[in-house]
This record gives structure tokens, C-alpha cells and sequence, in this order.
């Protein structure tokens, strides 16, 4: 087997060839933070994190996470019957650094300070409480079912079954006037727009629960609605904001996680001017002054939400920050980490950190900011790391036990080091941001169809000593 690792130089490519046994035990290894971090705390090497893992040429400087990659590493493998076929043409993103750290992080929360300045930055018209509605709300919400039980309902509405509140099986007409009326019955009750108080931006106490939420509506912003809260468990602390011109009524909340990136679907979005640069001088200045410790922006993606039968398409930029530490970000993938872990060994679900904005021609639209880190402790201020082609060596080893019995061909083209965070042992709300290597691309099934999300690392191995990381897990 022919293994390159083309290096980009100004005019021309060279290529470099090498391949070197990894012993069994490496995979395999890496799930006690502990031992990890004995084995982080080896002999680094000499030079700079590049050097040490084997990537030695001379190269510009690269941004943060998807900065212009300094190198394309080429190969192609199949598994013995030849169902699952990789092919690897990828830019390998390794960041300029002279060191990788082990850092520990702990759950953090959201400050009132920090509540004030996305009032102050992103709110355009005065907030009220969302369980405060107000007869011209109610209104337009009766207005709309009417038209709906009217028009009919959808194809997914007839394959649902409605119950009314003592159980009993309705049909889709009677649910949407049993709906109707109930609407009806507020409104009698629900005072005017001008009669109710906005919301004052303060956190309101009940239950062990810190809560700001609020919505709006006014004819030059369209409709705005802002979640910011400090819930309880692990990781359950968000600040959520959109701001929309659906003409329902609808506030729609936008996630990172669940829009679709148009380079992916090779979407044109003619509803978006705005260039990537001044998408991100409206959201620097705001991570700025939210305070966020060694936040930096990531990538910045086309993005759109589908038409839907109640509203338009929306065509945004997705501004996706992460934390980054001696020029090593932490890798943005679309695992959220808040998946069952083994409670014998490790600790409950807790989301990973995700700060991302939407912004269109009409300023910032959308925030998601979820499960904020606190920066504690560098436990291991450099790392010894595995050379980059024994990372190689486990990826096509263990991608084909992984996925053994599928039958697909995969295309590899992009290949990151950056840091993930993975649970510490019996230790609730405290984790280790560790570096490691991710592996991007598209996969396509054996009846044609094809992954098109660029998030979605279809392998993680740790960089210290090969084992593989569950994302989803977080271990």
C-alpha cells in the first residue's frame, strides 16, 4: 500500500511516503483519563505540533479550525470483501502551535452581565412574557386555523392521531376546533398589546430555575422571541434568540444542529448578499463583550430553512464559534455529547458547548448558545502525540471494524487536529479538552445516497494514544 502526503507549496506539490506499524494496544487504550494523562505527560519532541507529528513543511499561517490546510494527504483501501471502499483526497488542517494542552473544563452558566448584553445587541422591540398574549397574538392565531381547518389538513397531519384533554381519539377537524375555541376562550380574557408590561430583562427565580423569556413583534423587525436560562442539570444552560418575519406569528428558533448548509446541497441562496467578512464584524464585537475566554470563530457556512407550508425559506450565514487555545480550536462536529453514558464508570449526559449565530442582509437574526464551559486547570501544558501516519495506520484499521457488515463507499477530504472534550471518571460537570484527530467527508450507501452534513466526523481518534472516541458518548 502507497500512502502520500502531498505537501502545498507555492507552485508545486511534493510527496513524502511512509508507513509504520501500530501496535494493537493503542486502539484500545485511552479510556482512563488518568493513564491518559500519564501518557500525555511523555516526551513531547522538539519543534513545533506540526513537526512533532510529522507534518515538517514550510507553511503560511493558517487560521484557526477551517483555516487553508498546508497539506493533502492521498490514499485509497477497502476491507477484504470489498463492501466498504475509502478514498481519501483530504486537506490535512493541522492549526500553527507550539504546544497541545490537556485542558479541564467544568460545567459553566450564563451571568446576568452577560444576559445584558444580548438583550442590549440583539432586541429590537420590547419584549413580554410569552404566557402573557395579547388579544391581536390570540387573534392572528385564530385567523390562521380557521384558514387551516379550511384548506385542510397536510399530508403529515393526517398520519397523526389527536386525542382531546380526557383521551378520547378525535379526528384532525375536531382537534383544530377544539383548538379554535380554546383560543377563543383566551381572547375573551387576554388583555391589549398596550396593556401588558415587557418582560425586565432580569432573571426570575422559581424552582431552582433562572429564566429571561420573552417575545415581540413589530412591523420593521417582524416577530423576536429570547429563551436565556440556567435550568438544572448538567449542561443545561442556553441563551436562544431569533428574529423572523413569518407571516403567522411563528417565533422560529433556529439550531445549528438541525439547518441545511447549502454548500453541502449545493444550493444557490439568492435571499443572502451579506459577505462572510461583515456577517463576521456584526458577531465578533459581541463575543467580545459577552466575556467568552478564548473564543474564536470557527467557520462561517452558508446556511438555509427549508420552505414550509406556514413559512418562507430563510437564507442566513451560520457563524459557529468555538474555544481555541494556543491556536488549536476545538473541533466543531454536529455530535451534541448528550447521548447515555456508562454510569458505572463515567457520568450523566452533558451537551457540549456550541455558540453559533445567524446572520442575513438584515443584521444578526439568530443566536444558539448552549452548555457554556467554565476554563479551569492546563493539566498537561504539552502533550506527546502520536506521528500522523500512525494516526492513519488506526483510522483505516478501525473505520472498517466500526463499520463492518455495511456496504458503502466513503470520500475523506478533510482530515482536522483540534481539541474535543471527553468525560473524566466520577467526576460529574468536569471534563478534559484533549487533542485529537477528525476525520470529514461524505459517505454514500449501497443504494446511492449520500451524507451531506459537513459536521459530522465520521471518526475521532484521540492523538495521544490512537484510542477512538465516541463523540456521541463523549468517552
Amino acid at each position: 500500500m502507497k500512502k502520500t502526503l502531498a505537501l502545498l507549496l507555492a507552485l508545486a506539490l511534493a510527496f513524502i511516503a511512509g508507513c509504520q506499524a501500530t501496535p494493537e494496544s493503542s486502539i484500545v487504550t485511552g479510556k482512563s483519563s488518568d493513564a491518559l494523562i500519564e501518557k500525555a505527560q511523555g516526551d513531547a519532541g522538539e519543534g513545533s505540533v506540526s513537526d512533532r507529528v510529522g507534518l515538517t513543511a514550510e507553511t503560511g499561517t493558517q487560521d484557526a479550525g477551517e483555516g487553508t490546510p498546508s497539506y493533502v494527504y492521498q490514499d485509497t483501501f477497502s476491507n477484504a470483501d470489498g463492501s466498504i471502499t475509502i478514498n481519501v483526497d483530504a486537506q490535512v488542517v493541522a492549526p500553527e502551535a507550539d504546544s497541545a494542552a490537556i485542558i479541564r473544563v467544568t460545567d459553566g452558566t450564563i451571568t446576568q452581565e452577560q444576559a445584558d448584553v444580548l438583550m442590549e445587541a440583539l432586541v429590537h422591540t420590547p419584549l413580554h412574557d410569552p404566557n402573557e398574549r395579547s388579544k391581536d397574538e390570540i387573534m392572528e392565531q385564530i385567523l390562521e386555523y380557521k384558514q387551516m381547518l379550511a384548506e385542510g389538513p397536510s399530508e403529515q397531519d393526517v398520519g397523526l392521531t389527536y386525542y382531546d384533554s380526557d383521551g378520547n381519539e378525535l379526528s384532525w377537524e375536531q382537534s383544530m376546533q377544539q383548538a379554535i375555541d380554546r383560543l377563543q376562550e383566551q381572547y375573551s380574557a387576554a388583555p391589549e398589546m398596550d396593556a401588558i408590561a415587557p418582560i425586565s430583562g432580569q432573571f426570575v427565580e422559581k424552582d431552582g430555575i433562572s429564566l429571561i423569556e420573552g417575545v415581540g413583534y413589530s412591523e420593521e423587525y417582524g416577530y423576536e422571541s429570547l429563551q436565556i436560562g440556567n435550568f438544572a442539570g448538567l449542561g443545561a444552560h442556553r441563551a436562544l434568540y431569533d428574529r423572523n418575519s413569518a407571516g403567522n406569528g411563528a417565533y422560529i428558533l433556529l439550531s445549528p444542529l438541525y439547518i441545511q448548509y447549502a454548500d453541502a446541497a449545493g444550493r444557490e441562496l439568492p435571499g443572502l448578499t451579506i459577505s462572510a467578512d461583515d456577517a463576521q464584524a456584526l458577531t465578533d464585537p459581541l463575543v467580545e463583550k459577552l466575556g467568552i475566554d478564548n473564543m474564536a470563530l470557527y467557520a462561517a457556512r452558508k446556511g438555509y430553512s427549508a420552505e414550509s407550508e406556514r413559512w418562507p425559506e430563510r437564507d442566513f450565514w451560520v457563524l459557529l464559534y468555538t474555544r481555541c487555545f494556543g491556536g488549536i480550536p476545538i473541533t466543531y462536529t454536529s455530535a451534541t455529547g448528550d447521548m447515555m453514558t456508562d454510569a458505572a464508570v463515567y457520568n450523566e449526559p452533558w451537551p457540549y458547548e456550541t455558540l453559533a449565530f445567524f446572520v442575513d442582509d438584515s443584521g444578526i437574526v439568530g443566536l444558539h448558545w448552549e452548555a457554556p464551559y467554565t476554563i479551569g486547570d492546563t493539566v498537561t501544558a504539552d502533550s506527546a502525540l502520536l506521528r500522523f501516519e500512525d494516526v492513519m495506520d488506526i483510522f483505516e484499521r478501525m473505520y472498517l471494524v466500526d463499520n463492518d457488515g455495511q456496504e458503502q463507499t466513503v470520500a475523506v477530504d478533510r482530515i482536522c487536529l483540534g481539541y474535543t472534550r471527553i468525560a473524566e471518571q466520577n467526576r460529574a460537570g468536569s471534563g478534559l479538552l484533549v487533542p485529537v484527530w477528525d476525520f470529514f467527508g461524505s459517505v454514500t450507501d449501497k443504494n446511492g445516497n449520500a451524507t451531506a452534513d459537513p459536521g459530522a466526523s465520521l471518526l475521532t481518534i484521540n492523538a495521544i494514544d490512537g484510542s477512538v472516541i465516541d463523540r456521541d458518548m463523549g468517552y
